[in-house]
């Protein structure tokens, strides 16, 4: 809403626009939900969270400290991989289409 949209009839559209607007979201995120692909993509890039070790660190089994000295005792090395940032957001702007 603008501030210049005082009048009832300004608020009454705006309110209206605004429910369609999510209405027609709600409808699109059922189709990404039905479709599968982003849920793939993302259980993909946090399976690592599955894992005992992810496990330990959610359930507060492990501190940061311990991670940290785990890692520099074994000189882990590990090359950075692609979170796919534009692949994923190319394909949720294709359900908004």
């Amino acid at each position: 809403m603008r501030r210049q949209s005082i009048d009832a009839a300004d608020l009454f559209h705006g309110h209206i626009g605004g429910m369609d607007v999510c209405a027609q979201a709600l409808l699109i995120a059922e189709k990404m939900v039905v479709d599968g692909r982003l849920k793939a993509a993302v259980d993909t890039r946090y399976a690592g969270w599955d894992q005992p070790a992810g496990q330990d660190i959610l359930q507060g089994r492990r501190s940061l400290a311990e991670l940290a000295e785990e890692v520099l005792a074994r000189n882990t090395d590990v090359a950075p991989v692609s979170g796919r940032q534009e692949v994923l957001e190319n394909l949720v702007n294709r359900f908004c289409g």
